[in-house]
């Protein structure tokens, strides 16, 4: 359990070091605008939708642009960025086999929120997409233990066998020495028996001899 404890600190300060959110024009359903991204090692597409789209549920409703492939929402309040105005929230994931990227546009009604012209709510948004990327990096982390615990179940199971196995060999070990002892009894016995017949077969060997010379001697005279 410590190993696991301190697996998931290292992660984690790693994973708080790492979520670095970018600035820069990505191409979108509306042209090439200014966004703002993040990139999540580990996570896939559909962890990283699905957690995406509860982040924004407390905002308002998400609505998907199945042709752009982009998620939207119109006329939203999100103070971290905007205060008490409104913005449209524009959303898009690509992913890799090992990540995935999310992109934000922010539209405050006049232009898309960048660095250079609206500076505060550019901090914001990246505060904004910076926290969900914890969310995401938090369900990446414990989908990882999960599988770490899995494979410790799986080794200490495989332990458990080697350790019945040892256990049966042992027994089958002890079982072939009482065997062992017990014909070293039955050889002291064999041999044992087999001088006590050797005694018969000499005393019978005497009584054929007598058997014989008294045959021998029928119709002599003494």
């Amino acid at each position: 359990m410590k190993y696991f404890l301190t697996l998931i600190i290292a992660c984690l300060i790693s994973a708080a070091t790492f979520a670095q959110v970018s600035e820069g024009k990505q191409s979108m359903s509306l042209g090439l605008n200014p966004a703002f991204s993040v990139t999540v090692d580990g996570a896939n597409k559909k962890t990283t939708e699905k957690l995406w789209k509860d982040y924004l549920k407390e905002y308002g409703k998400v609505e998907k642009n199945k042709k752009a492939k982009e998620f939207y929402m119109t006329q939203v309040r999100i103070p971290s960025i905007t205060g008490t105005g409104l913005v449209n929230l524009f959303s898009k994931i690509d992913d890799t086999k090992t990540s995935s990227t999310i992109h934000v546009w922010v539209d405050n009604g006049s232009s898309f929120v960048s660095s250079d012209e609206s500076g505060d709510s550019a901090e914001g948004a990246k505060h904004f997409l910076r926290e969900f990327s914890y969310v995401l990096q938090k369900e990446v982390i414990t989908k990882e233990l999960e599988d770490e615990e899995d494979r410790l179940k799986d080794l200490n199971k495989d332990l458990s066998k080697l350790e019945k196995k040892n256990k049966n060999l042992h027994g089958d070990i002890e079982k072939a020495n009482e065997k062992i002892r017990k014909a070293e009894q039955d050889i002291e016995k064999n041999l044992k028996d087999q001088d006590d017949k050797r005694a018969e077969i000499e005393a019978q060997q005497e009584k054929v001899q007598e058997v014989t010379e008294k045959l021998n001697n029928v119709g002599k005279e003494g």
